[in-house]
């Protein structure tokens, strides 16, 4: 029984002796892109995720550049979708029905905007797949402003902003309004979560980055949208 009992404490104490190890190196890493320090790094690590884990993503683009981006909440809309007039050349865009407002679903999915020169995409993948890309234009975006996030957003998606620092902006698309909650940090991809293994926290820790950064580069574009 005694032989048990020790082997068991050897165990837990293992158990709790690695975990320390982990939060320390995960702490150590995110310690290097933490400040003005991290943002200083954030272009060359958009570059490298870019040609990585987020190739999908860069795909989506066409070409037009990405100065920065973020995951957010994914827009789901009632009723028919209509051709925008707002459609660019890097995609046809499609926005929600006349008169309907936008509102949120959960979805074990990725969606991310991206800020390319002076207009906001936003790009919705289902299982590693693009299925939405809109396109939201400089003169939307300069009327564009903050919103409260309602307290039934908090309740309903609570499992999905926490731990994202979530944002709101309220847009009008034709008369249309419509709101979109985005993030300040990244943690999923476009296929999905981050694999555990080597290079995990490195990972966790540039993607959280990438959101800072792209608070960053919207609200040095338009300011109004910082609350």
């Amino acid at each position: 029984m005694i032989l048990y009992i020790g082997i068991f404490v050897v165990i837990v104490a293992a158990c709790v002796f690695i975990s320390i190890i982990m939060m320390k190196k995960q702490k150590e890493t995110a310690r290097k892109y933490e400040g003005e320090a991290g943002i200083a790094l954030a272009s060359g690590v958009k570059e490298e995720l870019l040609r990585q884990e987020f190739q999908e993503l860069s795909k989506q683009m066409n070409g037009a550049p990405i100065e920065a981006f973020t995951q957010c909440a994914y827009i789901a809309t009632v009723g028919d979708k209509v051709a925008s007039a707002a459609a660019t050349a890097a995609k046809t865009v499609a926005w929600a029905a006349v008169g309907v407002k936008a509102r949120y679903t959960e979805r074990d999915n990725a969606s991310f905007l991206v800020l390319s020169n002076n207009e906001l995409h936003y790009v919705f993948f289902d299982d590693g797949e693009a299925r939405d890309h809109l396109v939201f234009d400089h003169e939307t975006l300069l009327n564009a402003r903050p919103a409260q996030i309602s307290n039934s957003e908090k309740v309903t998606r609570m499992g999905s902003i926490m731990g994202l620092k979530p944002k709101k902006m309220h847009l009008d698309v034709n008369g249309n309004g419509l709101d979109i909650i985005y993030y300040g940090a990244v943690q999923r991809m476009p296929d999905g979560i981050i694999s555990p293994g080597p290079g995990m926290f490195e990972t966790q820790s540039k993607l959280q980055l990438m959101g800072r950064f792209f608070l960053n580069r919207l609200y040095q574009k338009y300011p109004q949208l910082q609350d």
